[in-house]
């Protein structure tokens, strides 16, 4: 597969690797998860149907049958396949994500950027609130996929409640990781929602480790309700143009800078 933009060639790699995983992928949900149009995304499965690599069908595309049995399709290393801007903070996650471990994946958009790069990983066991995500998960992961339980909210965009909390907590977890909104003037991680703020403490608390992720021009932001220290957290991700303040802002909660690269910052725990 040769093409000369290479953030072209990433995307059409992915897309590959999706639908290889898939029974088929909508360019409507290829559109949403890579952060490009749908002319865009058209333009990629034209150019892979032609390289033999999909199929193409109305308003979807699969892979090819005949490749099932013959050479794999060319993959790349997990920080490569990240597209830009969000999904480079999104891909950040991946190296902390081993083969085999069982996730809980807090909602928005920047978590949900991280589930089409899951294909680089086996044996994954998600524990999702967020149905949108729980249907990108089953179309394009073959992995176990647990949902909460809990309320739906017409102020809050997942499954929320005591339920929710309890059936988070009915799954050992390894790792979790959740979008923020902001942190506080005492140094606590916040979430726009009061009761994802409520399931993402249960689920630091039950989580072996949590990392966060955040578009970086809010992240000293004060409004939002309150999820955890940012002690209690083993990583947090922003984009590399984040605002300057951003870094004194985490060391003074001792987190130092650890990793910079492939357009994002990350602070690790000291």
């Amino acid at each position: 597969m040769q093409d000369h933009g290479s953030s072209s060639l990433r995307r059409r790699l992915q897309i590959v690797e999706l639908a290889r995983k898939s029974d088929a992928v909508k360019v409507e949900a290829l559109s949403t998860l890579l952060g490009v149009s749908r002319v865009t995304i058209r333009g990629d499965l034209n150019y892979l149907e032609q390289q033999g690599y999909v199929l193409r069908m109305m308003g979807r595309a699969r892979y090819n049958p005949a490749l099932l049995h013959a050479v794999p399709a060319p993959q790349e290393t997990p920080t490569r396949l990240c597209g830009p801007g969000p999904s480079r903070v999104a891909g950040a996650a991946l190296r902390w994500i081993a083969d085999g471990m069982a996730l809980f994946l807090g909602g928005g958009a920047l978590v949900h950027r991280l589930l089409p790069q899951l294909v680089v990983r086996q044996g994954l066991t998600l524990t999702l609130h967020d149905l949108a995500m729980v249907a990108t998960a089953r179309q394009f992961l073959a992995c176990g996929v647990h949902v909460t339980g809990g309320v739906l909210s017409d102020e809050e965009p997942g499954l929320i409640g005591p339920a929710a909390e309890q059936g988070l907590r009915s799954h050992p977890l390894d790792l979790c990781v959740l979008e923020v909104s902001g942190i506080d003037s005492r140094g606590r991680v916040l979430s726009r929602f009061a009761g994802a703020a409520r399931l993402y403490a249960a689920a630091v608390s039950h989580c072996a480790k949590a990392i966060s992720l955040s578009h970086g021009s809010d992240v000293g932001a004060a409004s939002g309700h309150p999820v955890c220290s940012l002690d209690a957290l083993d990583a947090f991700v922003v984009p590399h143009d984040a605002p300057p303040g951003v870094l004194e802002l985490l060391a003074r909660h001792r987190l130092q800078s650890g990793r910079k690269a492939d357009g994002f910052l990350e602070f690790r725990k000291a």
